[in-house]
């Protein structure tokens, strides 16, 4: 494997391509970047300064990658508890069978003075998941947008520890909350007691936490096909 690379490398000089062409071209087809540098060096009678390591891109960066999952959890918590509450306002239940938002105007301040169920303010809960979103959105687009230039600029920061490990709670995280679900579900079913409208939120909290779920087991595939 070894003489493959270096063979390509040879080949590659010779037709005058340059090292960081050389170097992108054997990465992207999944060389390890360290054995391409090593590689890069041992064929060239020129030093090849050594590859980026995760330590050069320091502490900043996983930081960045702290900020960026709380604000994610943030922004998927209020936009699940947005649509919960809207199914509760838009599909009321049946009269004794549970809280009825039909009435209520999540948007109007008045309602806040007005509503109050069983100790539980709709409009204060929604008020604070707007909030949330309004807050969180725009961090999370800011710090998706940087990381995702640091990974493009440097690989390396695919194999940060803070970014390895904040991606497997995730996936747990997402997980146990379906499997939760399906679970709690069953058992609805089984008593009986299963609703439309609780099918509704389960659609909610699959589609919300399922997207998350899949988008960094992704993650994780791609990081593994380019190790």
């Amino acid at each position: 494997m070894a003489s493959e690379l270096t063979d390509y490398i040879t080949k590659a000089r010779k037709k005058d391509i340059k090292d960081e062409q050389i170097e992108k071209q054997l990465v992207d087809a999944g060389w390890p970047q360290e054995q391409v540098f090593s590689a890069l060096a041992q064929s060239s009678d020129f030093p090849v300064p050594p590859p980026p390591t995760v330590a050069h891109v320091g502490m900043w960066t996983g930081f960045l990658y702290i900020l960026f999952f709380i604000s994610l959890y943030v922004l998927a918590t209020s936009v699940g508890g947005m649509f919960h509450l809207w199914i509760d306002k838009s599909f009321p239940l049946a009269s004794g069978s549970g809280n009825d938002y039909s009435n209520v105007d999540m948007m109007n301040p008045l309602d806040a003075l007005a509503f109050d169920v069983g100790g539980f303010d709709i409009v204060g809960v929604a008020r604070g998941y707007l909030a949330a979103i309004f807050v969180s959105y725009p961090l999370f687009v800011i710090l998706a947008v940087i990381l995702k230039k640091q990974i493009t600029k440097h690989p390396m920061v695919k194999n940060l520890r803070s970014r390895k490990i904040l991606i497997y709670i995730t996936l747990i995280a997402t997980f146990l909350i379906m499997l939760g679900e399906v679970i709690t579900t069953g058992y609805n079913v089984l008593a009986g007691s299963f609703t439309t409208n609780a099918a509704r939120h389960v659609l909610v909290t699959f589609l919300i936490t399922g997207a998350i779920f899949a988008y960094f087991f992704s993650e994780v595939k791609n990081d593994g096909n380019t190790a």
